[in-house]
């Protein structure tokens, strides 16, 4: 018997459900939204295609037609909505998050997130959500402690996207948060955007994002220092992560330093120190732990976030303690995810156990 793709949650008073696998045309993230008489489908993002080489990536994708270029930026992916008078955020996965939904709520009183949701109560906003949060451990270190928002596109009630010219208009008037946007090109514009490609990887920034002028489509690009800061912070976890992971971005650097013409050399030093400084963790190994530090303004929610955590993860190193930032007094909680196939083999291979 085949199993519901539908799991059934709640949050707060609000019943929803998520689609937790592809199901036909639905696709993985999907939510509905429940009230007493009707139900409200709030769309997945759409995937967004890699390519690895940037030329040919972007004639085969765009030829001559004109695009739009944005920064990436490497947080977690947010739909924020507002459903029966309230405004709530849901994570990728579909899950209305607590987390996020309080942060939305902190920035409300900053940003005029309410008077978007006045206009357009039906448009979806869709935000990376970065700094110290309990999803990615990678931090961008130009950002302040606690978090920050960067919206990247809005969602139409039938899920398409409004094209990139509408979306910039409508969030510098309401002067809420976006993604950079480098302008508008065609693929004769190369060496402009090879420039700024490379510009993005002296900064050490993820990446960059291609979208059609028409917002329906587009192709992401990530830079080579980015990829060596992946291989430097996850080789303590090489055990849980797919092999995938590091072999592509091995690719990915040396395909990167031959289209744009980098020092080999160089770059070869920089792949070795990423794997020297990764595995310099072994030393005095206590385990694979992966640290995250966040900030909440209740315990309440705090709890909800655990529980929906601890479902995925194995938390250790619970610490909570009352801290200040900009003036508003907010809980900083550290915990640690612990990696257990990585645990467990890194401590047979360093106790002198044969394969």
């Amino acid at each position: 018997m085949k199993s519901d793709p539908l799991e059934y949650l709640e949050y707060e008073d609000i019943r929803y459900a998520r689609y937790r696998d592809k199901e036909g045309e639905i696709s993985r993230g999907t939510a509905i939204l429940f009230d007493e008489k009707n139900k409200r489908m709030i769309h997945d993002y759409p995937h967004i295609y890699r390519v690895y080489r940037l030329r040919e990536g972007i004639k085969r994708f765009f030829g001559n037609d004109w695009f739009y270029a944005e920064e990436k930026l490497d947080g977690y992916n947010v739909r924020i909505l507002k459903h029966d008078n309230r405004i709530i955020a849901v994570t990728r996965g579909g899950i209305i998050c607590p987390f996020s939904t309080e942060w939305v709520h902190h920035w409300m009183g900053r940003y005029r997130i309410d008077d978007f949701f006045e206009l357009y109560p039906d448009r979806i906003l869709c935000a990376e959500f970065l700094g110290d949060n309990p999803y990615n451990s990678k931090r961008d270190p130009t950002l302040p402690a606690g978090m920050s928002f960067f919206c990247f596109d809005i969602m139409m009630p039938g899920g398409k996207l409004m094209h990139p010219e509408e979306r910039y208009s409508i969030l510098g008037n309401l002067n809420l948060p976006q993604i950079r946007s480098f302008g508008k090109f065609r693929i004769k514009d190369f060496s402009r955007i090879s420039d700024i490609v490379l510009k993005l990887n002296s900064d050490r920034r993820e990446g960059i994002i291609f979208k059609k002028v028409n917002g329906d489509k587009a192709i992401k690009f990530v830079t080579a220092e980015s990829d060596l800061i992946d291989i430097e912070q996850f080789l303590p976890y090489f055990y849980d992560i797919e092999p995938g992971f590091y072999s592509n971005r091995l690719m990915r650097i040396s395909l990167f330093a031959g289209e744009f013409g980098l020092d080999l050399e160089e770059y070869s030093r920089k792949i070795g120190d990423a794997i020297l400084k990764g595995y310099s963790s072994l030393e005095n190994y206590n385990g694979s732990f992966e640290n995250f530090t966040i900030y909440m303004h209740s315990l309440d929610n705090w709890k909800l976030l655990k529980k929906l955590i601890v479902t995925h993860i194995d938390i250790v190193h619970d610490e909570i303690e009352l801290k200040e930032l900009s003036g508003v007094k907010l809980y900083r909680i550290r915990f640690s995810r612990k990696h257990k196939k990585s645990t467990a083999r890194y401590r047979e291979i360093l106790s002198g156990h044969e394969e």
